[in-house]
């Protein structure tokens, strides 16, 4: 009938509409990832925090009471794992562990795990100090040296602190202060227990 065609277009309108404001999330500053050479947008690190629902820590940087870290990682041949840290006015935290079913190389896919931890203010405490052994606001979003392989993995890690925004974007690091604040944050932290061989 008529009306249920007007509802259908309704509708379509409405699925149109919403995906186009979901697109419009900017998770990222411009061109923050663009290597030389590399056209604009020069990362795929957005769509997998789009299908994780997951905030975007650049636009709450303009607000100067949210301090918050998030791990986004994504491997090659494994699940893309987010794991956001949001402070407390006590010094404890939240931790929003979240896992997608597709690759970190390839399709984002669904949410699979969506879980939310309370976290006490030393283990807070823990890994903001490895973030300051890091020299993390202070270091640079990508290292020359890092490029892009085949078989490894993206470390993204994000930081907001009294409006100041930092990322961090680092290739499959083997060792050092930055790698152990991620994997504190998704494994020590977040539960997640990936075998050896999957921590690249």
């Amino acid at each position: 009938s008529l009306s249920m065609m007007r509802l259908g277009v309704a509708f379509a309108l409405l699925l149109v509409l919403a995906g186009s404001l979901a697109a419009q999330t900017q998770y990222f500053p411009p061109r923050v990832f663009c290597r030389a050479g590399e056209a604009e947008p020069c990362n795929w690190y957005a769509p997998h925090l789009r299908a994780m629902g997951e905030p975007s820590l650049w636009e709450l940087s303009k607000s100067q009471s949210v301090e918050s870290y998030r791990f986004l990682w994504l491997r090659t041949f494994h699940h893309p794992v987010s794991a956001r840290l949001d402070l407390r006015s006590d010094g404890s935290a939240e931790l929003v562990v979240k896992v997608l079913s597709g690759r970190g190389g390839d399709k984002p896919g669904h949410l699979t795990q969506n879980r939310t931890l309370k976290i006490s203010k030393d283990s807070v405490d823990y890994f903001l100090e490895l973030l300051n052994k890091a020299q993390f606001w202070t270091a640079p979003t990508e290292q020359e040296a890092d490029g892009v392989g085949c078989d490894g993995a993206q470390w993204i890690m994000e930081g907001v602190k009294t409006s100041q925004y930092h990322v961090v974007d680092r290739w499959s690091p083997k060792e050092g202060p930055y790698r152990k604040a991620a994997l504190f944050l998704a494994i020590n932290l977040g539960g997640l227990n990936p075998r050896y061989n999957d921590v690249y």
